[in-house]
């Protein structure tokens, strides 16, 4: 009998199903399929597909005639999937794959595998796939056994064997049983998939390449949505980018979403990452990828945003506006009794026209929930958001672009890279100036759940705070140094010209409960003003 989707099904039969069900969504028809054990599910989707006419199969009994065929159908400009076992089966398809990598032929290397932990353990037929074939494929999805999606993986393949014009591997565990239950309606789950969600939409954006001169791709019109943007992104000043968006994420207007699209590569903070996960999402591709953190996104264009943004009730976007605005009032009355707190200081940076380079670490969150609209260019390390080589990364900024530029970093982001401020002989420097926060160690895991936690643990293993003489430093490597211990002495040094110089801002020591508490104090004074 043929089931529905929403019945449940063994991980195996829904992961083989929804794997080939998203390839041929992508176009990918044609499939070669060689038989084996643990690659059954496989097999038993493709029979069922080929019945319900969707798939073109090819049944053979040889790894590298199967692989070879694929080659041929992708050198006819037809993309082919090759389906194996798990193995030495893998390594029989090299030589059709090494072909396919110089030759420029798109190919799709379809592995079932055994489950992670049957991996390097001498269990029967498990081999290193990805070791087998990595040298040789653009890229490789490597999906867990009883993965909850496939999506994203399944369209990051097939779109790199296209665009970069080359073999890919999506390697899947499979854990047992392995056989279906029952037999699978192919012809719908492989049709068109239904557009996610209603139309009260946001648009949340990161740090973009666009933001990069290098790279002059325009953005659509977009005054019809609400802007949740990071500090980084070329939205920030946007006139719908709202203030203190994380906290607004948790009130009733966040519950209300009904679409997302995803600009550029959002990551700071877990409010964004669970509307990410939501099910309407869609993530615009651009020359360095898309961010899609749950890996159900629909993947899209630029192209296609208007659409997506024009039926968007004009009320929607003014309920954001009126609820951004007493948040702004908030976070300002809060902060006007001018004491030097991360939020205020977040407040002062941006309003610097210096071109400002922060840290990935506490300072950017702070910006992110309390800054205004940035008067100036703002970038952070946010590729991988480690704090190493922030300092290095901003003096870059300076040469190439000869413009004064601050760096902002705390107490251990600049520990990770002083060296970077020792000067060759000879040669010239950047005017640069350094804004070391120095709240004595490593303050942004108070803010997570380690914050709830044993304090002694927590300073011991998260603080990690040091022992440095920073004006002794700065003298040594030939900055002027100034120390700064309230918000109008930082008002005024941020407003100063300067050469090279290093501002040691020091707040101060907060135990870890009285940190912790000082944060919920103030999101949530302004939770309470917004929500009545």
């Amino acid at each position: 009998m043929t089931v529905p989707s929403t019945q449940a099904i063994d991980p195996s039969t829904r992961i083989a199903r929804a794997v080939i069900a998203e390839l041929v969504r992508l176009g990918v028809t044609t499939f070669v399929l060689c038989p084996g054990s643990r690659s059954a599910p496989f097999a038993y989707a493709l029979a069922d597909a080929e019945r319900a006419g969707v798939v073109r199969l090819h049944v053979e009994t040889d790894e590298r005639v199967a692989g070879f065929i694929a080659l041929g159908s992708g050198i006819a400009g037809k993309l082919a999937a090759v389906v194996t076992t798990s193995g030495s089966a893998v390594a029989n398809l090299h030589p059709a794959v090494e072909e396919a990598n110089h030759a420029g032929v798109p190919l799709i290397v379809l592995a079932a595998d055994r489950p992670h932990e049957r991996r390097g353990v001498r269990a029967s037929q498990t081999a290193d796939h990805r070791a087998i074939l990595e040298g040789s494929v653009r890229f490789v999805a490597d999906i867990a056994a009883d993965a909850p999606a496939v999506r994203g993986q399944v369209v990051r393949a097939s779109r790199a064997a296209v665009s970069h014009v080359g073999p890919v591997l999506i390697n899947v565990a499979f854990r047992e049983p392995l056989m279906p239950t029952s037999t699978w309606d192919a012809a719908r789950d492989c049709g068109p998939r239904p557009r996610a969600g209603g139309t009260r939409t946001v648009i949340v954006a990161g740090p973009s390449i666009r933001s990069n001169p290098l790279y002059g791709e325009e953005l659509p019109d977009l005054s019809g949505v609400p802007i949740l943007a990071e500090p980084t992104s070329e939205l920030r000043g946007h006139p719908n980018a709202v203030a203190a968006h994380p906290l607004l994420l948790r009130t009733g207007l966040g519950e209300r979403i009904e679409r997302v699209i995803v600009l550029g590569h959002p990551t700071l903070t877990r409010d964004i990452s669970a509307l990410l996960a939501s099910e309407a999402v869609f993530a615009v591709d651009e020359g360095a990828g898309y961010t899609d953190v749950a890996g159900t996104a629909e993947v899209i264009t630029l192209a296609d945003v208007p659409a997506l943004i024009a039926e968007s009730p004009a009320n929607w976007l003014a309920e954001w506006r009126t609820v951004s605005a007493l948040a702004e009032a908030e976070i300002d009355e809060a902060l006007c009794e001018g004491r030097l707190t991360r939020p205020a200081l977040a407040r002062a940076l941006t309003e610097s026209a210096v071109p400002t380079h922060i840290a990935a670490s506490t300072i950017i969150r702070d910006v992110n929930l309390y800054g205004r609209p940035p008067a100036g260019p703002l970038s952070a390390n946010r590729g991988l958001a480690g704090i190493d080589g922030t300092i290095s990364t901003a003096i870059g900024i300076a040469i190439a672009t000869g413009e004064a530029t601050r760096v902002v970093v705390g107490d251990l982001a600049f520990l990770h890279d002083a060296t970077s401020l020792v000067a060759t002989a000879r040669q010239a420097k950047p005017r640069l100036d350094v804004v070391v926060i120095d709240d004595h160690g490593g303050s942004l895991f108070c803010a997570l759940e380690y914050g709830e936690g044993d304090e002694a643990a927590y300073d011991r293993v998260f603080r990690t705070e040091k022992e440095l003489d920073v004006e002794a430093y700065a003298r040594a490597v030939g900055l002027e140094y100034r120390r700064v211990t309230e918000l109008a002495q930082l008002r005024e040094a941020l407003a100063e010209p300067f050469t090279l110089r290093l501002l040691h801002v020091d707040i101060g020591r907060l135990p870890m409960a009285d940190d912790r508490a000082a944060r919920h104090y103030l999101a949530q004074r302004i939770l309470t003003k917004i929500e009545h």
